[in-house]
């Protein structure tokens, strides 16, 4: 049987590795590299995923596997502000109570809806700022559209240490490349189908196959940028329904490091308000993060004027010259159109569209992503290679 995978991100190639010994799989992969948005430029700068959040079975057996080391991620969190840099509290005011307000839901709402409902007082105002301001930044959601539950479960959660791959997420997806059948800078236009037949076509051939598993991102899906023929409206529609969030990621390169050794994370209210370091390795690396709803203001602006505000809000947190810049990349994921975004987040009606887009059409197309999976990790390159995992078990049953 012939099977065609779209996407070689890590959703794409685990579903490949799985099949391979048993079917023939062809890879379509759009951008001119694999991993989707994994893209390591070198071990210290990972342009898209960076971190393995907690000892994710999945992933640590993988990278066992492929004899690949990882870190622990450690540092202090600091709060910047006109220079002066204080280490971030680990608990914020009210939030155990504000945990227990949440576990006592019995019908999801958005994180807006929850705050005007029990949190509209104005003694409230910092509690609801740091919740939008969070929410905004680790999950890119839009408050206005995010789950209350899928919040829940994130947040209640144990916290756990985070981890980076030593010589860059890369080496995992080149490792599952391996053996793998792959057609770079063939971005799929369109897939005409019947049951147990497919065409994929691309701009220079039309590919044929019993199946096709399409893990393309949620991004894609959401812009309809693959037409289907027939058309599939119930499962396009699905995926509207799944949030989607944007980030711009700033990599920047010093002569030499200008904050305390031991940093981790910066946090403040600049207009890149996140920052993180190398820590424990002393590379003179920042990584700026924009994300969520604010990162779509910036979605127009260049690369240089970004790199312009990106520095100026490290001015404003140091108030000092900063050292001689070596390097800077500056990756804004929602404006590749390959990717249209960076990850997903629940809003109230994902478990049902999940369900659906995780049910096969007529045991022909197939779905899997990150955004797909359903579990406790979501949103991670875990996710991804779960989704994978489970989509090619269910080929093969």
């Amino acid at each position: 049987m012939d099977i065609i995978i779209i996407g070689a991100g890590a959703a794409g190639l685990m579903a490949a590795r799985e099949l391979s010994p048993f079917f023939n799989v062809t890879i379509l992969e759009a951008q001119g590299v694999i991993g989707g948005r994994i893209h390591t430029i070198r071990p210290s700068i990972e342009a898209g995923a960076e971190f393995i959040h907690g000892r994710l079975p999945v992933t640590i057996d993988l990278l066992k596997e492929a004899g690949l080391s990882y870190t622990a991620v450690d540092g202090e969190m600091y709060t910047a502000e006109d220079g002066e840099w204080k280490q971030e509290e680990r608990s914020i005011e009210g939030w155990d109570e504000l945990l227990d307000k949440m576990g006592t839901l019995t019908k999801d709402m958005t994180l807006m809806e929850f705050l005007e409902t029990y949190y509209a007082e104005h003694k409230y105002a910092d509690l609801r700022n740091e919740m939008i301001r969070y929410v905004q930044g680790y999950d890119l959601a839009d408050p206005s559209k995010v789950s209350m539950f899928s919040l829940y479960n994130e947040w209640s959660a144990e916290n756990d240490v985070n981890f980076r791959v030593d010589k860059g997420y890369c080496e995992m997806i080149n490792f599952l490349a391996k053996g793998c059948t792959i057609i770079t800078n063939n971005p799929v236009q369109k897939i005409t189908w019947e049951q147990g037949n497919v065409k994929v076509s691309t701009p220079d051939k039309t590919y044929t196959a019993q199946k096709v598993i399409i893990t393309a991102s949620l991004g894609i899906l959401q812009h309809n940028i693959i037409q289907f023929s027939p058309a599939i409206d119930d499962y396009m529609n699905a995926a509207s329904h799944i949030g989607y969030g944007s980030v711009i990621k700033i990599l920047l390169e010093f002569a030499a490091p200008f904050w305390q050794e031991d940093t981790g994370f910066i946090f403040s209210k600049e207009k890149v308000p996140v920052w993180w370091t190398q820590f424990p390795n002393k590379t003179p690396v920042l990584t700026g993060w924009l994300g969520g709803p604010p990162a779509e203001h910036f979605k127009q602006v260049s690369k240089e004027e970004i790199l312009k505000i990106a520095l100026q809000s490290l001015s404003n947190l140091t108030q000092k010259e900063l050292p001689a810049l070596v390097s800077s990349h500056i990756y804004n994921w929602a404006d590749n159109p390959q990717t249209l975004g960076a990850y997903s987040y629940d809003t109230p009606m994902s478990d049902n569209a999940r369900k659906l887009l995780n049910t096969p059409v007529a045991d022909t197309i197939y779905f899997a992503g990150e955004a797909l999976y359903e579990g406790k990790h979501p949103g991670t390159v875990e996710a991804a290679l779960i989704s994978g995992k489970n989509v090619a078990q269910m080929i093969k049953d």
